[in-house]
């Protein structure tokens, strides 16, 4: 997208949007625009939100978000669905399904085949279905109470939920049961993949899942151990081939938790941000073996979340305890570098990044 800046210079931008959760001045959806010339974050909309906005993903031209239950009450929390634009958010349908909370979520295709929302609840352990019907989200059809572990008695504590890149298998990321869970899709059911499922290191904290373009690596993310596990997939089978920290421990001996990693447009390159060591931290990947070497890491403001990647050269970063978005340089040179921009926006208590779906 093209704006034009001072002196009538244009500028070419693209868009995202962050959630905030914040107090009932400052709580809701704030839309922004990056310069791709030189990584300035530039405010255009704050819309007001009832409850704290979760998380966001897109399907296609439509942008899904989950809110908190803050009051208690049946009406509130809920999943949204959202026709979207470059910087606007029109809201198409909204199933509450009594109040629950969902803290993150997937569909089964793009706003023209999705006919399925899949939903986790880190409160309760549950994992909800919802029906879309003409492109709306209609009404919750299955939910899926999680197993708590015999062993220790962990309370399962869902986080994370997507396909494998195949989409032979839903999968479910469970910190508080240390588990990754596989599940298969029925018409209206979700079936659990017993001989698949397994079992993570105890009290390593899983937070996510990511798979390469090619299928053959998945990366999980540990929360509380604060490293990536790197697997090979085949088959439904996932193959440990190495454990890596997310920062150099040997520098930093206070408690960190791991928050958030993506891949680069290529993916040579991982960015994981922490909370703790607050932190922004680059990690190169052989694109042949799948594995991780630590390059380097910049220091953010406090406790930094989420994260996106622009042009793969620009990435801005949440900083809920901060109280403030901020925009990183990466460089393709002496093995990748970051640097500060010294961009940055006040948003009270960010803890989600979507960028807008521009091929809609």
């Amino acid at each position: 997208m093209a704006i034009l800046g001072i002196f009538g210079k244009k500028r070419i931008t693209e868009s995202f949007f962050v959630n905030s959760f914040g107090n009932n001045q400052t709580r809701g959806i704030y839309t922004f625009q990056i310069d791709i010339d030189n990584g300035e974050i530039l405010f255009r909309k704050y819309f007001n939100t009832p409850s704290d906005p979760i998380y966001s993903f897109n399907y296609g031209r439509f942008v899904c978000i989950t809110y908190k239950n803050k009051t208690g009450t049946n009406v509130d929390g809920g999943i949204c669905s959202y026709a979207a634009t470059a910087d606007i958010l029109a809201l198409v349908s909204r199933v509450s399904d009594h109040g629950k909370t969902y803290i993150h979520a997937c569909t089964n295709g793009d706003h023209e085949t999705a006919d399925k929302l899949f939903a986790v609840n880190y409160y309760n352990g549950e994992i909800i279905v919802i029906k879309i019907e003409k492109k709306k989200l209609v009404v919750p059809i299955f939910s899926y109470k999680l197993k708590e572990s015999s062993v220790d008695y962990a309370k399962s504590n869902p986080v994370f939920i997507d396909f494998t890149p195949d989409k032979r298998r839903l999968v479910v990321i469970d910190l508080g049961t240390d588990k990754v869970w596989l599940f298969k899709v029925g018409e209206k059911e979700i079936f659990l993949d017993e001989e698949h499922s397994f079992v993570l290191e105890p009290g390593s904290g899983p937070k996510k899942i990511m798979f390469s373009n090619c299928g053959k690596y998945a990366y999980i993310l540990y929360e509380l151990s604060s490293t990536i596990g790197v697997y090979k997939y085949h088959d439904l089978k996932f193959d440990l081939i190495q454990m890596i920290d997310t920062y150099p421990k040997n520098e930093f001996d206070e408690k960190n938790y791991a928050s958030q990693m993506i891949f680069s447009e290529n993916e040579e390159r991982i960015f994981v941000t922490n909370r703790g060591h607050d932190s922004l931290t680059l990690l190169n990947r052989d694109l042949e073996t799948g594995e991780l070497t630590y390059q380097e890491f910049v220091d953010t403001a406090a406790n930094p979340g989420d994260l996106a990647l622009f042009k793969d050269r620009w990435i801005v970063v949440t900083c809920q305890k901060g109280g403030v978005i901020e925009s990183y340089e990466f460089r393709n040179e002496r093995g990748g570098m970051i640097f500060e921009t010294n961009f940055s926006y006040l948003v009270n208590e960010p803890v989600c990044i979507t960028k807008f779906n521009k091929d809609y």
